[in-house]
């Protein structure tokens, strides 16, 4: 019973009030007449009894406001359910819990809710729960319940040639022309490992042809992985520069403006969950038509029609995020450089040398409400080609200016969010579809409130563009659909600092 095990109130009260409240002799006993002032006594033990038990009820709360100890879980096993193709041992590398682990259950918590989300961001399943069973207060099983996805995909291509969807749309007049269309053939998961495989033909604007070979965890411990691939591409029509920050295209009816072939490797470092280094080596090769020449003598060094090099490149990534494909919470940096041109089979190799850094992070305030931020940047040594030149308006770009291409040798580039969810993610079950990989719909939808800015500083084309060395800024609102299999569909309405203003679509998280 707590602090009064073990005796009575009735026992306390007779040990503080006395013979006053001692029990009555029994039948036939002399007793002794009671004196005029008896109550005295009394009421003097009842005070003092008072006075215990306020005593007992302080000394009561005080214990129970008191921490108590944490309590420490001792995990005596890892059950895994639904993995139909998928090794445990690729399951097993993701959870931040293994068995034998001695943790105090507010950790244990914390650890299992990161290790569902690190499973959900390999990809490989529609819906993960991790939850613990508990043997008794000290001992508890950790249950992972996945859900697979679909690991043989005949992707359609249907991309735009186009930086943006807006610019097909508006500038091109919606040109079928302007359209790559094909297929991938993706193998994910492939052998249970969370390898992957995949074939590309790709025709219309640009024709590609490429394959690739990707494997997260070569060895047991699954710290190093490996990725190869090659691709040859042709195009009819380049960009051969920009002119009021609009590219300048050259068609050529006849065959190929600009051919392409590369084959790279890349290896990797896998230290702990979060943190990953890369190591790439390429080989590319390039060359032009001689009306490419006529246009931008730049194009490769000098006025060559073609270029050979090998580049080598080292990056790090240190990713927390809750969400790879929607962030809610969390953060992700990244590093990178990379040298174009390292002096063996070169042929008219450009000789720079390029970093890139990144920094975002998410705040959730609320189950409903995230902020986020996030910075990147650009900076090149050496002067580029053309060809090996990069800015703002491709694959990186202020929002409200999805119309201009802006290249340049460094760029900063800002953002920031505020999210407001509208309708809370959740899973449904379909039944009607065929097959089971298919049968879970995810789906949310958010009020996204945004503002960027940017710069990007071009020492060789400024004269010709007029945001060169300009500070850029848009801001407005959306509203963002995410959907099964990482599918993203955002509308946004913007206006950026030179007075325009529209509705734009992308296909993407905001940054």
């Amino acid at each position: 019973m707590g602090l009064v095990e073990g005796f009575h109130f009735r026992d306390l009260l007779l040990g503080f009030m006395g013979s006053e409240f001692s029990p009555r002799p029994a039948s036939g006993s002399p007793s002794k007449p009671r004196p005029a002032n008896a109550s005295r006594p009394i009421f003097a033990a009842m005070t003092r009894a008072t006075a215990m038990l306020c005593a007992l009820c302080l000394t009561a709360v005080v214990a129970v406001g008191q921490a108590a100890p944490p309590q420490r879980v001792i995990v005596v096993g890892i059950a895994i359910n639904g993995n139909k193709a998928t090794k445990d041992r690729i399951i097993l590398r993701e959870m931040l819990v293994q068995e034998s682990d001695t943790l105090e259950a507010t950790v244990l918590t914390d650890r299992m809710e990161r290790s569902r989300q690190n499973l959900m961001n390999t990809g490989l399943f529609n819906t993960v729960t991790v939850l613990p069973l508990y043997l008794d207060l000290q001992q508890a099983m950790v249950e992972v319940t996945v859900h697979e996805r679909w690991t043989i995909w005949p992707s359609p291509i249907f991309q735009l040639a186009d930086p943006n969807f807006n610019t097909w749309w508006r500038t091109f007049d919606r040109d079928p022309d302007r359209v790559n269309y094909g297929a991938y053939l993706y193998k994910y998961n492939f052998r249970g490992r969370n390898e992957t495989v995949y074939i590309k033909a790709q025709f219309g604007y640009t024709r590609q042809f490429g394959l690739r070979y990707k494997v997260p965890g070569v060895d047991r411990k699954g710290r190093f992985g490996l990725s190869i691939g090659a691709h040859y591409t042709e195009q009819a029509e380049v960009a051969a520069g920009t002119a009021g920050n609009r590219r300048v295209l050259l068609r050529r009816s006849d065959g190929p403006n600009r051919d392409e072939q590369k084959a790279d490797l890349e290896l990797s470092l896998r230290r702990n969950h979060d943190v990953r280094h890369f190591l790439r080596a390429a080989f590319i090769q390039a060359s032009v038509a001689d009306t490419v020449i006529a246009t931008a003598s730049d194009y490769f060094n000098g006025d060559a029609s073609s270029a050979r090099y090998l580049s080598l490149g080292y990056g790090f990534t240190w990713d927390r995020r809750d969400l790879r494909i929607y962030p809610r919470a969390g953060h992700y940096a990244e590093a990178r450089i990379d040298r174009l041109g390292l002096g063996l089979l070169s042929d008219n190799a450009p000789d720079v040398t390029t970093a890139y850094a990144t920094v975002k992070k998410w705040w959730k305030l609320s189950d409903p409400i995230t902020l986020a931020l996030g910075v990147r940047g650009k900076h090149t040594w050496g002067t580029p080609p053309y060809y090996a030149q990069e800015g703002l308006g491709y694959g990186h770009f202020v929002r409200g200016y999805e119309y201009y291409v802006i290249d340049g040798e460094h760029f900063t580039l800002g953002k920031a969010n505020a999210v407001f969810q509208l309708v809370r993610p959740r899973n449904q079950r379909a039944e009607f579809m065929p097959a089971e990989a298919f049968r879970s719909l995810y789906f949310a939808v958010y009020l996204n409130v945004f503002a960027d800015a940017g710069r990007v500083w071009d020492s060789r084309y400024a004269d010709a563009n007029f945001l060169a060395g300009q500070w850029m800024s848009g801001y407005g609102i959306g509203l963002d659909l995410v959907t099964s299999y990482d599918q993203v569909v955002r509308t946004e309405y913007t206006l950026n600092a030179l007075g325009e203003h529209g509705f734009f679509l992308h296909f993407s998280q905001p940054f």
